[in-house]
């Protein structure tokens, strides 16, 4: 306790000092590759709603002013934003009047990011058009070098609908909460910002480590790349000593791989999340910086073997918590930087390793902070088709191809951090539920998964969350029963799964015995010893359960789940209430329901670890 407190003060100063003077939310937000020299362009922009959608045929983009204010990086929903709903418009404007800081325009070239914009985003700069980029979770990018004046106008027209066959995760369709549903976060809400950059530079880069030969793989996708640049790479230990790479004036090209050794290399945990600091440097033939950048690195091993999660070669009991990612007022942002850290901190402190991000993609520098805190987390991909009326309807091709492609986003731009062990692509046939019945979403389903495998061999996948597994690294169910003996013969009978015969009537026969719950395994899927993980129980205050205190309940449930060995973790559903699902460990507001240090004694009587 007395550590947490100490690093949470830290945290909180961090983040301060590095917002000090630049406006609302303003730390660096992509912490996992930094430059010295970018803008911040969060704060007050101007907005107007487009109920008809006829802005950009009457030229709104050249307007110079818009109606009413907006705080940016808050969607138009949050109370935050100054907006707080958007009625039943699907298309509103932005505008940004900035000047660039100096240090931007020292040479280089300047890069406008966003971060994130829910769901189709236009851009324009000084009437000048400069592209689209469809996605909600996921950052975009131009560059803007040779159209920045002394005073500028970036004008973004966005496009968001209640259309349900859109990625929206848990985002409600109906623009109000209800059920598991929420309202929705429409617009920018990431933030904003310039970037000075070398005429060639390090655009993006991944790293694989082999925890045998202790050698760290790069791959680095350059732009700009010439023959008579060089590139130079310097490393450092978790303590701040520099270390020898050995990589040292490679010549310049559009991808440059290499391989870094180190000797006895100290390996990120839970228990122990050490980061090595690297720093890309590229160097003209005179020897004069053109571009630097910096980075980091966990150091480690993920793996499934002999029934269980292997890390770093020891197996690991997980013991996670379902984060949706909200936040009070902010809604889908928090107000500030260290509420990250703090949702992180507190679910550790209640005897936690992890967490699933459940039908969310959040910031950079939420993961940035698990990173530094040593969080384990199960991303989700936010479904589509999630809610009722559309669920058992099949997804046309283009929308397979947009949700297809954003996963492929998320997956290259979270790549590098150590937190993430584990991809989701699908939750509870949520988007693939016509599988019972169609082949073509059946055949899907099972491309994107082996699609999952093929950008990131280095981690696990969880392939369906819930049920219905095909081809998966861990089997997970979900459950949410009414008493702990209906849990204890689910996991009686689920240390053999089921699921080579009829989904139907194994499901049907289930709910016959009182155990509503879904067939573990697709129709013809044999199990084939994987990891068995509850990946979602609890859930107490929202539905009818035995009559007892929440605290009772989340300490006969769980005791419950530690006495079956061949279980391999759990994931109990949820951190904190969100909206009208009142059914944290906390409130809203992070306050504790149940006592912190209780929480804590129940989850250390369960596992290895």
């Amino acid at each position: 306790m007395k550590r947490f407190g100490q690093i949470m003060f830290l945290i909180i100063l961090f983040s301060k000092a590095l917002s000090a003077g630049s406006g609302i939310r303003c730390e660096h937000p992509r912490p996992d590759l930094m430059r010295s020299d970018w803008q911040c362009l969060n704060g007050e922009w101007e907005f107007q709603i487009d109920p008809k959608g006829i802005g950009e045929k009457e030229n709104w983009w050249q307007k110079e002013h818009l109606e009413r204010k907006i705080i940016v990086p808050f969607e138009v929903e949050s109370g935050l934003s100054g907006i707080g709903t958007k009625a039943e418009a699907e298309n509103f404007w932005y505008l940004k009047r900035f000047k660039v800081d100096g240090d931007l325009k020292s040479g280089g070239r300047i890069i406008l990011h966003f971060e994130a914009v829910d769901y189709q985003a236009w851009v324009w700069l000084n009437g000048n058009y400069l592209g689209t980029h469809l996605g909600g979770y996921t950052p975009f990018s131009f560059e803007i070098t040779d159209l920045v004046k002394d005073e500028n106008i970036l004008v973004v027209r966005v496009y968001d609908s209640g259309e349900q066959r859109q990625v929206r995760g848990k985002q409600s369709s109906t623009g109000r909460g209800y059920g598991i549903w929420y309202k929705p976060a429409s617009g920018i809400w990431q933030t904003v910002w310039l970037e000075r950059v070398g005429e060639s530079y390090v655009k993006s880069f991944k790293y694989y480590f082999e925890r045998i030969s202790g050698e760290v793989n790069f791959e680095l996708n350059i732009d700009g790349a010439s023959e008579e640049k060089i590139f130079s790479l310097m490393g450092f230990a978790p303590d701040g000593k520099e270390l020898k790479t050995g990589i040292k004036d490679i010549p310049l090209a559009e991808k440059v791989d290499f391989s870094w050794k180190i000797d006895e290399p100290l390996l990120w945990s839970a228990d122990n999340p050490v980061l090595y600091r690297v720093k890309f440097m590229i160097s003209d033939e005179r020897g004069e910086k053109v571009d630097e950048v910096e980075s980091y690195l966990g150091l480690r091993e993920v793996e499934v073997k002999d029934g269980g999660v292997w890390l770093n070669g020891e197996r690991i009991y997980q013991k996670l918590v379902l984060v949706q990612g909200y936040f009070g007022s902010g809604n889908y942002s928090p107000e500030a930087d260290e509420e990250f850290s703090r949702d992180l901190i507190l679910l550790k402190e209640m005897g936690f390793n992890g967490l699933r991000l459940h039908q969310k993609v959040e910031a950079k520098r939420f993961y940035y902070w698990a990173d530094r805190l040593g969080v384990l987390i199960w991303q989700d991909m936010p479904g589509m088709c999630t809610e009722p009326k559309r669920m058992f309807l099949p997804a046309g091709k283009e929308w397979r191809e947009r949700f297809e492609k954003e996963w492929q986003e998320v997956i290259e731009n979270h790549f590098n951090h150590p937190s993430i062990i584990v991809w989701v692509p699908f939750n509870e046939s949520w988007g693939i539920l016509p599988e019972i019945y169609s082949p073509v979403i059946n055949r899907w389903a099972i491309e994107v998964v082996r699609l999952t495998k093929e950008l990131d061999s280095h981690r696990l996948l969880v392939d369906n969350s819930g049920w219905h597994h095909r081809e998966t690294d861990i089997l997970d169910v979900h459950h949410y029963l009414d008493s702990v003996e209906k849990s204890k013969r689910i996991y009686e009978k689920l240390e053999n799964p089921w699921g080579t015969y009829s989904m139907i009537l194994s499901s049907l026969g289930l709910l016959a015995r009182g155990l509503p719950m879904m067939s573990p395994l697709f129709r013809g899927v044999k199990y084939q010893g994987e990891p068995i993980v509850i990946s979602e129980y609890g859930g107490f205050g929202f539905y009818k359960t035995e009559a007892k205190g929440l605290l009772d309940n989340y300490r006969d449930y769980t005791l419950a789940i530690g006495k079956y060995r061949y279980l391999q973790g759990y994931c109990y559903t949820q951190l904190y209430d969100v909206e009208q699902e009142k059914n944290g460990l906390l409130d809203e507001f992070r306050n504790p329901k149940v006592s912190i240090e209780e929480v804590k004694k129940i989850n250390a009587q369960i596992g290895n670890n």
